[in-house]
């Protein structure tokens, strides 16, 4: 571990960073550049077919005469080649490329407008040499926009060849220097479609110029074989315990403060400053016109074999940062490190050796599994992705997998509508551990089944925790449940991290006041006891329109009780250590100031029909 602190945690160790995924103005490079070559090899195409099955004169003649063409569509094979590897000569032959186009669609407006540009009789068959790969170019459009009054004409006739062959040859001009009306139409044509080609293509270069021309980063690139080998195969599906001489193996759980603060265990995932801002686009052009923030700077580490749990209200963000942490959706800015692999916006073909690893436990037992797949299938398919071809294996690891979640091994053969809600949470369990992985983001995967199957599911994922020494990010809005299976928890409000603890330091002193607010919301199981809620006041403030400072102002009871002070609405709390707990954080300003006796104080002041409406 490195001694670099940032916003309370260690700099995590890094031994490799994956390629990173191209931008969108890279990409669409790429695509104009294969763009050009496919449209030179089917014009070369019809060319020749039109040559030899019409007998065109001067066909050859005109494939040999466009010889530039060829050399471009080459280069604009060879150039994307280098974008993944981010290597300057595959920008600058791009550029070349684009300047090339440009260049040329200029020459050949100049030729076709401004009379007397090809310089009278001899400009013609001086054209070629002149303008290069726009004469070339020009002479093939002209056949193009010729040929079909050429094949239309009597195969004997000279006065429908008489275009193409002029066409071919670059004298269709008259004495004064004009350009015959085909020759001029090809020429502009073609110079539309070297613009059409060239401008996009340089603007996408130029706009996204720091992808190659950033420095490089400080830790070794890997590639998916270089992590493949460092990572291993597939382990088989057998639990722990009964791999060795038959003793239950010991439960994982989170490490002592002893050991995170001398480094003698390192984070499997660690995140650092994770943002993920959707745009909100308006207008007849879909211009962008606001930001959603979903995930704004989240930091936090999980460790192996631990329960790290995240709380909130629907629409705090819980499950894009899921998502955001296994790259399913790429993030707007910060890091994220998986057993020291730096994970940024990554290429997917690079990804996969690590996305076996890391897999996910849907929220809907129902929409997360396709009803026209055989369940064979459902969870082979990741299997496939992966590389295991051979389909007995994969029967294989499905039947073991589904017997590890507690199903018969012949329900591989049965569709989704033939299962209830939890036996399909158990197949969606199953095709998570099919990959054998190391982490797993649990999206709510019991707020959709009935309480007696959501124990049911519950004991199940604690048991394969145990078994195969699984790491959880455990994703839920209902606290009873987080409490009974989590090891530590952290409280998100508006895409912010406010709160983080260990179960029983959170649930016993709790340092946030909304972390306060959602616990005194837990309904209380004895009848006879009741339970005075505290009550926020307001609505949840509009992700796309955060309140400044700390997110919570609008709604806080503790600052109302200090006489709302300023700082609340001016400057963003860090998330900071609670003093006597290494692990006990929360973002608040006035956090020390949070007591029983505050708390009470609160409830009995606030307003009487809020009161009647919250109690219990």
């Amino acid at each position: 571990m490195s001694a670099t602190v940032d916003h309370g945690l260690a700099a995590p160790k890094i031994k490799g960073a994956l390629r990173q995924r191209p931008p969108r103005g890279i990409l669409r490079a790429r695509a104009i550049l294969y763009g050009i070559l496919a449209l030179v090899l089917v014009t070369v195409g019809l060319l020749l077919v039109v040559s030899v099955l019409f007998r065109v004169k001067g066909g050859v003649d005109l494939l040999v005469e466009i010889w530039p063409a060829y050399i471009v569509a080459a280069l604009a094979y060879i150039a994307p080649r280098g974008y993944r590897d981010r290597k300057l000569w595959a920008f600058g032959l791009s550029l070349v490329i684009g300047f090339v186009l440009v260049v040329g669609a200029v020459v050949m407006s100049y030729l076709a407008l401004v009379p007397g540009a090809m310089g009278g009789t001899a400009a013609g068959s001086a054209a070629p040499g002149a303008s290069g790969a726009a004469a070339s170019g020009a002479a093939a459009s002209g056949a193009a926009a010729t040929g079909a009054v050429a094949t239309a004409a009597p195969a004997g006739s000279a006065a429908a060849a008489s275009p193409l062959a002029s066409g071919a040859t670059g004298a269709a001009t008259t004495a004064s220097g004009t350009i015959d009306g085909n020759l001029a139409f090809g020429l502009i044509t073609l110079a539309l479609l070297f613009l059409a080609f060239g401008v996009p293509l340089l603007w996408g270069l130029i706009r996204e110029r720091s992808f190659f021309l950033a420095a490089e980063t400080r830790h070794p690139i890997k590639t998916a074989q270089e992590i493949e080998a460092e990572t291993g195969g597939f382990a088989e599906i057998t639990p722990v315990s009964a791999s060795g001489s038959g003793d239950t193996a010991p439960a994982l759980g989170l490490p002592s403060p002893v050991a995170i603060a001398t480094g003698a265990v390192d984070p499997l995932v660690s995140v650092r400053g994770l943002k993920k801002h959707f745009p909100i686009l308006g207008g007849i052009l879909r211009r962008r016109v606001g930001t959603i923030y979903a995930v704004d700077g989240v930091d936090f580490d999980v460790y192996p074999g631990e329960v790290f749990s995240v709380v909130g209200e629907s629409g705090c963000g819980k499950t894009t940062l899921g998502r955001t942490l296994l790259q399913l959706t790429p993030p707007t800015d910060g890091h994220v490190v998986f057993d020291g692999y730096e994970l940024a916006d990554v290429d997917p073909d690079d990804m996969r050796p690590l996305r076996r690893r890391m897999q996910i436990i849907f929220q809907d037992p129902f929409g997360s599994l396709n009803p026209r797949m055989p369940v064979s299938d459902i969870i082979g398919e990741g299997l496939l992705a992966q590389g295991v071809t051979n389909r007995k294996e994969r029967d294989k690891r499905t039947g073991d997998a589904l017997e590890v979640v507690g199903l018969r091994r012949d329900y591989s053969r049965r569709y989704p509508h033939e299962f209830s809600g939890g036996q399909r949470q158990r197949i969606g369990v199953a095709r998570a551990l099919a990959l054998s992985p190391d982490f797993i983001v649990c999206d709510e995967p019991v707020s959709a089944l009935d309480v007696s199957i959501q124990s049911q599911v519950l004991n199940l994922l604690l048991d394969l925790k145990r078994d195969f020494n699984l790491t959880y990010l455990f994703i839920s809005h209902n606290l009873s449940v987080v409490e009974y299976f989590s090891d530590r928890i952290a409280v998100m409000y508006l895409g912010k991290i406010v709160e983080i603890g260990t179960v029983d330091e959170l649930y016993r002193n709790p340092r946030h006041p909304y972390t306060v607010a959602l616990l005194s919301a837990i309904p209380i199981a004895d009848p006879r006891r009741r339970r005075s809620r505290l009550v926020l006041k307001g609505d949840v403030p509009s992700p796309a329109a955060p309140p400044s400072g700390c997110r919570f102002h609008t709604r806080c009871w503790l600052r109302e009780r200090l006489g709302n002070p300023e700082i609340c609405a001016t400057e963003d709390p860090a998330l900071r250590p609670m003093t006597g707990d290494a692990h006990h954080r929360a973002a608040c300003h006035f956090a020390e100031q949070i007591s029983e006796s505050a708390v009470a104080e609160t409830v009995e002041t606030q307003d009487v029909v809020e009161t009647a409406a919250a109690v219990e």
